[in-house]
């Protein structure tokens, strides 16, 4: 036998119970069995729908609180943590060989090199760094800090010593001297490539502080006597061959006065000078006390700076090339190329030009292509020292 129940009907029924019930007990008259009647079916439906919100209340309060609840039941039960060291992988130790086997080595992956690439925007260190200044007559020259910094690392654009492709290093000089040239220069070129200023541009500090906010390394272009002179003229202060050692090195510290940051010295016009070992050895004296880099342009035959820079461990770097003598589209990619071989066979090439705009053309849109090529664009302090030295320069002709 089954019992059906019919969920309307459950209040009437047990209305009807209690009404008999009710006779039983002798209420007091029909009206009051009405009343019963009424009121019972109210105070169920009021039974359900409490305990409904009861339970509904509790569901709720437990998904409201389920993460605090197992917080509270992690916190009661023991935990065992395991320290697990981070960083670079371990090194697997290779599994002993049984008798009659061969150990196998376990490879791991070569160092990736990490570091700026060349088109990476970032303000170089301040200058003038404390520590690495003297205030002479001729301004703030540079000079080694005490605990043996030196200016031309310290001012220079980082770069990975572990990146093993070919490195290319690219210098435009003659910076400064048209400001519509500087500025179209710092719009195009990458901040990888070097930048040399000269002493008597306008608005030198300006120029250099843009310069090295993007993330440019600079050096100096100090005017050197060239072949010409004085029919080829570099400008004022120039170093020459007529004046004596005291002279010439007090033209060099005008030069290095004139604003901070650089990591060397060059010069493009100092074909003549650069070719007389007795006036640029105080040159180069005088580029070694500052801790400085030289930088050889290559204008001499026979220039003797290279030469110079090594017997006095002086930090060094030669231009393979000058890249824009024929300025024509055609004529700067093949010196592109060029550097590019060079660098392939032995690591390091550098080139140099000036700010034409078919030069910053070209050097910009070559840039992007290098790694293809298994090549990298390095600021100049990345080269220092890597290209092999120059035979000595022949002695200098009998003038009589």
């Amino acid at each position: 036998m089954k019992l059906k129940l019919s969920l309307p009907r459950l209040p009437s029924r047990l209305g009807e119970l209690f009404r008999r019930q009710g006779e039983r007990a002798d209420f007091r008259g029909h009206t009051g069995s009405r009343r019963l009647r009424l009121l019972l079916p109210s105070a169920f439906l009021t039974s359900v729908l409490l305990a409904i919100g009861i339970a509904g209340g509790i569901a709720l309060w437990l998904w409201l609180n389920a993460a605090e609840t197992l917080a509270e039941r992690n916190r009661a039960v023991p935990q065992v943590k395991v320290l697990v060291a981070g960083g670079t992988p371990p090194v697997v130790a290779p599994t002993p060989a049984k008798p009659g086997e061969t150990a196998h080595a376990v490879e791991t992956p070569a160092p990736v090199a990490t570091g700026p690439g060349p088109d990476d925007v970032f303000p170089l260190t301040k200058a003038p760094t404390p520590g690495l200044t003297e205030d002479t007559r001729n301004g703030l020259l540079p000079i080694i800090g005490t605990d043996g910094r030196q200016p031309w690392q310290v001012y220079a654009r980082p770069s990975s010593n572990g990146d093993k492709r070919g490195r290319i290093a690219i210098v435009i000089g003659q910076m400064g001297l048209a400001g519509a040239a500087t500025g179209l220069a710092l719009q195009r070129l990458p901040p990888g490539v070097t930048l040399s200023f000269v002493p008597v541009a306008d608005r030198l500090e300006g120029w250099i502080d843009a310069a090295r906010g993007q993330g440019h390394e600079v050096m100096l272009s100090v005017p050197m006597e060239p072949l010409g002179y004085p029919h080829d003229d570099p400008g004022p202060n120039t170093l020459l061959l007529g004046l004596d050692p005291p002279h010439n090195i007090d033209r060099l510290e005008w030069a290095m006065g004139r604003f901070s940051g650089y990591v060397g010295v060059t010069s493009p016009s100092g074909s003549r000078f650069q070719a007389d070992l007795a006036a640029l050895r105080p040159v180069m004296e005088d580029i070694k006390k500052r801790g400085l880099l030289f930088l050889d342009a290559g204008t001499a035959p026979r220039s003797a700076g290279e030469f110079l820079a090594v017997q006095m461990n002086v930090p060094r770097v030669r231009v393979d090339r000058a890249i824009d003598q024929d300025a024509s589209r055609g004529a700067i990619d093949a010196q592109l190329a060029a550097l590019e071989a060079t660098a392939l066979e032995t690591g390091v090439a550098v080139g140099m030009g000036e700010p034409f705009p078919t030069t910053l053309e070209r050097v910009a849109k070559w840039v992007p292509l290098l790694p293809d090529k298994k090549l990298i664009l390095v600021p100049l302090s990345a080269v220092v020292n890597l290209q092999k030295p120059l035979p000595p320069p022949p002695p200098p002709e009998d003038k009589h």
